[in-house]
């Protein structure tokens, strides 16, 4: 007679019980050095040297020799004799698993995956523009064991959602190939099949070779070799998750036989020693029960001692308070499958939000999911749920936002665009929103498109900048254009420059600046290029030719390595407040001598 599972007993009564709780719920995901270290140069070795270094990889670590990539693609014909060489009640079970897994994506995809759009009042069209991936990689484990499930959770729902080309790889070890594994991706539409394997296979499904095609996404399981190559790949292609051990989590009330509970956990106990196995139960008579039944039945199990081992070191019976109690700690463990084994299954299920999978009633078993009931079986493990979803229709397509804005609606978006822009210090962002306003109205474009300068005020055009003129409404404002030279003259840390719109015998002056290096002043020096005054001649107003002179001063204190544009204003009727502050200069609260100051911090764009 074998001993006893000693699987840990648990009680959310008991002091020590979230110690415990933690100490059960802790598993490193942390990579092992050696195998990173391995992947790296594998995928690196397929990257440079493709087909060559696959057929190597492939012989060394699966001995299987080829003479090229090309030989170990397995083509449709051989897919079908694998599927018509199978018993008649292998074929059977094939086809209704996929049927039925076929059957729930095409759900899905009307559900969650299509494409759609709306009209605003104003005629602006919003919408979602779905498509499929162009290609995708398929992943399948290879060698003695079969898992032709995987093959119909992985590539059905790419085939629903409309992937043009699935490529599925499975590793051959000396060259056995599983036929339920190849009938499988023969019912499940598989469009091309190469008996690879481990990091070289993901390393050439990602980069491509001369005869393996690059995909956009990789998914299906592995072992530690797979899971590495997967990690390091995403960014260049996408994958589905990164799995941990299998988990399940039995939430019963005592009313289903304490057998089916034990075999449950059993079934995922069985994938490997590491797989967590917990039931939670209020009552500890049931808890009993289910331990017996483990022990009874635990001899029968040709993986006894996987079972034991993963039971022992992960596996748990937790005596709850309450139904509720249990459903609070089942969210915070955020299973991969999840069992709601009792006589109100829906009553509890409200209460549950994370989880892979949930199975209602004592008639679901978690196999059924595994299988054939028609949901996806790769499901988000190591409390991912909590982020994740299963693996479904969704995960082979991507989404497009779709925007046509009309001319009304510019009108509306347009302001709340560059009001926002210019607040980030956008201006390209701002105008390219603001030259949509009112089309027909706008300033002659050919105002905006005259080639524009700024300059240092000297001999050779003092002479047209003499000319400006202040507006009459803004003399308050604005001091003349002789007045500001005479000021700057005086001034070691200032100079006038003058902005200039046009070229050649076409070119005039448009307006004028003076700036102010406030490193230089001797009252408070600071790193800052300061805008004493900038002026735009009456006829040149209203052309942009201001916004242009500030962007060049932005671009002037970037140039001499200064972190910020400083300046003021008088607070009267008609300041230029608004139009700074379009620009991104905001209200230091700072007064000086009756001027409100201001300022735009340089950031990097």
């Amino acid at each position: 007679m074998s001993r006893p599972v000693n699987i840990r007993h648990l009680s959310t009564a008991s002091a020590d019980f979230e110690a415990q709780f933690g100490a059960l719920q802790h598993w490193s995901a942390e990579t092992d050095a050696a195998i990173e270290s391995r992947v790296a140069e594998i995928i690196a070795d397929v990257r440079a040297r493709g087909d060559a270094a696959l057929l190597e990889l492939t012989a060394r670590f699966d001995g299987v020799q080829a003479a090229s990539v090309a030989a170990l693609e397995i083509g449709r014909e051989e897919l079908r004799a694998a599927f018509e060489g199978l018993p008649a009640t292998q074929r059977a079970a094939l086809q209704a698993a996929a049927e039925r897994v076929r059957r729930y994506h095409q759900r899905q995809l009307e559900a969650s995956s299509r494409s759609w759009h709306y009209r605003d009042a104003d005629g602006t069209l919003l919408g979602q523009k779905v498509t499929p991936l162009d290609r995708v990689g398929i992943y399948v484990p290879g060698g003695k064991a079969a898992y032709p499930s995987s093959v119909l959770m992985n590539a059905i729902p790419a085939q629903v959602a409309g992937v043009p080309e699935i490529v599925m790889v499975v590793p051959t070890p000396r060259g056995e190939k599983n036929a339920l594994v190849l009938a499988a991706a023969f019912v499940a539409g598989a469009h091309r099949v190469f008996t690879v394997g481990g990091a070289q296979a993901v390393a050439a499904l990602a980069y491509g070779t001369a005869t393996v095609p690059r995909v956009d996404k990789i998914t299906g399981p592995g072992n530690a070799y797979v899971a590495s190559a997967k990690r390091r790949v995403f960014g260049q292609v996408g994958i589905d998750m990164i799995a941990g051990p299998s988990e399940i989590l039995v939430l019963a009330d005592g009313s289903t036989p304490a057998e089916w509970v034990a075999m449950d956990l059993f079934s995922q106990a069985e994938h490997d020693e590491l797989a967590q196995s917990i039931l939670l139960c209020p009552s500890a008579d049931y808890i009993a029960q289910v331990q017996a039944a483990i022990d009874r039945l635990l001899p029968e199990m040709p993986r006894q001692e996987v079972i034991r081992a993963s039971l022992e070191g992960r596996g748990a019976l937790i005596l709850t308070r309450s139904l509720e109690e249990a459903c609070e700690i089942s969210n915070r463990i955020a299973p991969e499958h999840l069992e709601v084994s009792t006589t109100e299954p829906g009553r509890w299920e409200k209460l549950l939000k994370h989880a892979g999978a949930i199975f209602l009633g004592a008639y679901t078993s978690e196999s059924l999911g595994d299988y054939c009931a028609g949901p996806n079986h790769v499901l988000p493990t190591s409390g991912t749920a909590r982020f994740s979803s299963p693996l479904g229709v969704y995960d082979f397509v991507k989404r497009s936002s779709l925007i046509e804005v009309s001319e009304a609606g510019a009108q509306v978006l347009g302001p709340v665009a560059a009001t926002l822009a210019y607040g980030e210090g956008l201006q390209g962002h701002a105008r390219a929103a603001e030259m949509r306003l009112n089309p027909q109205a706008a300033p002659a474009p050919a105002a905006a498109d005259r080639p524009f300068s700024v300059r240092p005020v000297d001999a050779g055009n003092v002479d047209a900048v003499l000319k400006l003129q202040v507006a009459a409404g803004q003399r308050r404002l604005v001091s003349n254009v002789e007045r500001s030279l005479a000021q700057v003259a005086y001034e070691p840390a200032g100079r006038a420059v003058a902005m200039f719109s046009g070229e050649g015998s076409d070119e005039e002056a448009v307006g004028m600046m003076l700036l102010y290096d406030m490193r230089m002043d001797k009252k408070s020096p600071a790193d800052q290029l300061y805008v004493w005054r900038l002026l735009v001649d009456e006829r040149f107003q209203g052309l942009g030719h201001g916004r242009r002179a500030m962007q060049w001063v932005i671009e002037e204190a970037r140039r001499l390595g200064l972190p910020s544009v400083g300046l003021s204003h008088v607070e009267l009727e008609g300041h230029a407040g608004d139009f700074y502050e379009k620009l991104g200069f905001r209200y230091t609260g700072e007064v000086d001598e009756g001027e409100l100051k201001m300022i735009l911090a340089l950031g990097g764009d």
